[in-house]
């Protein structure tokens, strides 16, 4: 026992001694008023003057009770001075959300922009994430970190609203070089293993896929944008998107091709929908690989103090038995 490390778990209950020894008082003081009328009374007239018989068996010592109620309080405030390690499990299965970010996805078939609704739709998932690290990578051309992986989905959340296909240097539509940006971060977190969450309307995903070459420990899920029937794409400068011979372009969205691409990457592929039943599903999915990937960190250990006061319950418990025993509580 180390008595520079004992303390209580519970100190306000040792509030308690106060109304204990307020009642301690009164007792005493009744018992001596009691005592009084004994000394100045007949015998035979006693219990007539006193309202209480004072038999041997109706005097509840003192000392009993107020021994009891001490030993509780104490035990209630949960005397300690030991502490044990504990080890820590954190969720080892890191998500990678990859937004893109190329003209076609300010596409209008889905309102009010298919980016838009993307943003809404991640704030949504990141809500519904409590456990693992997050990291947001954007891309068109090229791909950049918004936020590295971070337990702080708040910060992923205040950095939506500026994510537009504006703020891109270069236009186009490189899926490959983003899932490759996104392997790269879990590797400098340290990680083996996690899960990509793709959020595009790429028709050319197979081929992007075997250009990343992506490693199998890191398994690729899909959040389809757009519709079939597809929309025009607006361009900066006013005016939509045209082919060579004049006509204007719809961005068209190929879900067969993307929920193969998904199931061979390792993951599950989901159209969005107007209800938050994708967001649903895909939670429901990363939880699942959350729980099946939880590690011990043996380098994070927390310190639990060992409570004492149970040890306290035993005396408690034999005076009450006594007490009982004696019709001491009773009063018979």
């Amino acid at each position: 026992m180390i008595l520079s490390e004992f303390h209580f778990l519970r100190p306000y209950w040792l509030l308690a001694f106060i109304p204990l020894l307020m009642v301690i008082v009164l007792s005493v003081k009744n018992k001596l008023q009691q005592g009084s009328w004994q000394a100045v009374c007949d015998a035979d007239l006693l219990p007539f003057v006193l309202q209480e018989k004072l038999t041997q068996q109706s005097r509840m010592p003192l000392f009993t009770s107020s021994f009891a109620a001490v030993l509780t309080i104490l035990a209630m405030a949960g005397p300690t001075w030991e502490r044990i390690p504990t080890p820590v499990f954190r969720n080892a299965a890191a998500l990678v959300i990859v937004l893109d970010l190329s003209r076609s996805m300010d596409a209008g078939d889905i309102k009010p922009s298919r980016l838009i609704r993307a943003r809404y739709k991640i704030s949504d998932l990141l809500q519904k994430r409590k456990d693992g690290q997050t990291a947001l990578v954007v891309y068109a051309a090229s791909a950049f970190t918004v936020t590295p992986l971070t337990d702080d989905t708040e910060t992923i959340n205040s950095q939506l609203a500026a994510l537009n296909s504006d703020i891109m240097p270069a236009q186009g539509s490189n899926t490959a070089i983003a899932l490759q940006h996104a392997v790269q971060l879990f590797k400098n977190a340290g990680l083996q293993k996690g899960q990509i969450l793709l959020i595009s309307d790429d028709d050319k995903i197979t081929e992007a896929i075997e250009q990343a070459d992506l490693p199998k420990a890191y398994q690729l899920s899909i959040l389809g944008v757009g519709t079939q029937e597809g929309a025009p794409i607006k361009l900066a400068q006013g005016g939509f998107l045209k082919d060579s011979g004049g006509n204007i372009v719809l961005a068209k969205l190929n879900s067969s091709a993307l929920r193969k691409a998904a199931q061979e990457s390792g993951g599950i592929y989901q159209k969005m929908t107007d209800t938050d039943a994708d967001i649903e599903r895909l939670s429901h999915y990363f939880d699942q690989t959350a729980q099946q990937s939880e590690v011990q960190n043996n380098d994070l250990l927390l310190e639990n103090w060992v409570e004492a006061g149970v040890w306290l319950l035993l005396p408690i418990l034999l005076l009450a038995a006594f007490s009982f025993r004696r019709g001491l509580l009773l009063g018979s």
